[in-house]
């Protein structure tokens, strides 16, 4: 940020301000806050300032009924809401009612500038979607409270009420036909039509009649006119699941229909417009499909308007405990506070989950009829059924979830000013490397250069750089 700007921090705990003043004087704007939003109020109508960070949680009235007054002082400045109740639920409400972007407590000092730094490029004239009444959406099938569902959650947020297509990736049972409701419910297209349709499931001679619908006597059987699914979902939104099984020859259709908003029935010339958005999932790797000429390439850039990722559960242990007090709640269990103790939770927490939120959601409801009302044991639980892979995860499929995440989110982050993503990437994890090979050969240089495949001299040059020359040996 080069421009000077005012900005107003609103939050009822002086170490959030403070926080916020020192980071933001230091990026040279002047900063003034307020511990309530009637204080703020008056302060965002006195000084107008070119952005504003709200918390959610204040003492009289919250931050996101009071966003929309906020932007009606300031002429729409942006909004940044923090928040210590990360959900799916405070993060829609928040952009619906015209946030730029929101941070969850507790988050890095880097991050808030990254945020605020993109919400001071946002055009102060720009205007914010205001929720006109209450939402009436449960959201609560879509739990979780790890930073990986956080990002997931955010994520969701902003791209619900735009028409970009997403695409959403995890593993079978990760829930990724939720994060597609969940967009669908939080869009304009909420109150119309959402098919969710999975290709494999079709015939592979008449898949292209089940999308697009035909005319009597396009080909055999088809006696009359049929409407196929776009049209059936128009004005609304279909979900393609385990879109990396599409034949090749209804990509070509579809590609179409996400470039020209046209498509055929079978057997007609006539063309038909389809204003319909297009989610889709897969839980296979769509970019192994391009290299091996089973996906088009174009239709794949098409579709990633936006990547939504979801990772394993075991990859989100922190999640278990949350997802299962949900699931003894949507049973009406007696007495979910105190069904699931720590020492249980550590037991879920060790096992594989290959069937992820589904192979948890189905063995709570498996020991909570064996409990019959009491705490859970692990005994009441079915056990473990090794998945696909028997084997522990490899480190590397650990490591590149963590990559995909990172790198997603700095993407997703990045301003005009922000460095190579190489070089970012570099700087995150290169002294780490240097840190643990040199822990392994205690300090012997020699033969971590050897370890890592390069030169002493270099070496030692990326030690001073990283300032780790002392660090070991």
């Amino acid at each position: 940020m080069t421009t000077s700007a005012l900005i107003l921090v609103v939050d009822d705990e002086p170490s959030i301000c403070w926080a916020f003043e020192r980071m933001l004087t230091a990026e040279g704007h002047r900063v003034v806050t307020a511990s309530s939003a009637e204080e703020g109020l008056q302060k965002a109508e006195q000084e107008q300032p070119a952005m504003i960070v709200l918390d959610v949680r204040l003492p009289q009235e919250d931050g996101i009924t009071a966003l929309p007054k906020f932007l009606a002082a300031t002429n729409n400045a942006p909004v940044v809401v923090i928040t210590a109740f990360g959900d799916l639920e405070t993060a829609v409400a928040a952009v619906k009612n015209g946030a730029t972007d929101y941070l969850t407590k507790p988050f890095k000092l880097e991050d808030a500038l990254r945020t605020c730094r993109l919400a001071l490029q946002k055009s102060q004239s720009r205007t914010h979607p205001v929720a006109t009444g209450p939402m009436n959406v449960d959201d609560t099938v879509l739990v979780g409270t790890s930073p990986a569902m956080q990002l997931v959650f955010r994520q969701i947020a902003l791209v619900a009420d735009s028409d970009l297509s997403v695409l959403i990736t995890g593993d079978t049972g990760t829930g990724k036909e939720l994060v597609a409701a969940a967009i669908h419910r939080h869009s304009r297209r909420s109150e119309r039509t959402y098919i969710p349709i999975a290709p494999v499931t079709l015939n592979p001679d008449l898949i292209e009649s089940e999308l697009f619908g035909h005319v009597a006597g396009a080909f055999t059987g088809a006696s009359e006119d049929r409407v196929g699914l776009f049209e059936r979902a128009e004005g609304g939104t279909v979900l393609l699941d385990e879109i990396g099984d599409l034949p090749l020859a209804a990509q070509v259709k579809l590609l179409r229909v996400l470039e020209q908003g046209q498509y055929f029935r079978v057997g007609d010339v006539r063309p038909r417009t389809a204003d319909v958005r297009v989610l889709a999932a897969t839980n296979c790797d769509l970019h192994a499909s391009v290299g091996s000429g089973n996906f088009r390439e174009d239709l794949f850039h098409r579709l990633t308007g936006v990547q939504i990722h979801l990772p394993p559960l075991r990859e989100r242990t922190d999640d278990i405990a949350p997802l299962c007090r949900h699931f003894l709640t949507a049973m009406n269990y007696p007495s979910v506070e105190t069904a699931i103790n720590d020492e249980l939770l550590a037991q879920l927490e060790q096992r594989p989950w290959h069937g992820n939120v589904r192979e948890l959601k189905n063995a709570v409801e498996h020991a909570a009829v064996l409990a019959r009302g009491r705490s859970l044991g692990i005994d009441d639980f079915p056990a473990s059924k090794p998945g696909r892979d028997t084997k522990p995860d490899s480190p590397n499929r650990s490591l590149e979830t963590v990559v995909r995440n990172w790198t997603l989110h700095t993407i997703e982050n990045q301003t005009t000013n922000h460095p190579p993503l190489h070089a970012e990437f570099l700087a995150a994890t290169e002294p780490a490397l240097l840190r643990v090979v040199l822990e392994h050969t205690a300090g012997n240089r020699a033969k971590a250069a050897e370890l890592l495949g390069i030169h002493r001299g270099t070496l030692r040059d990326r030690l001073r750089a990283y300032g780790l020359d002392d660090v070991v040996g």
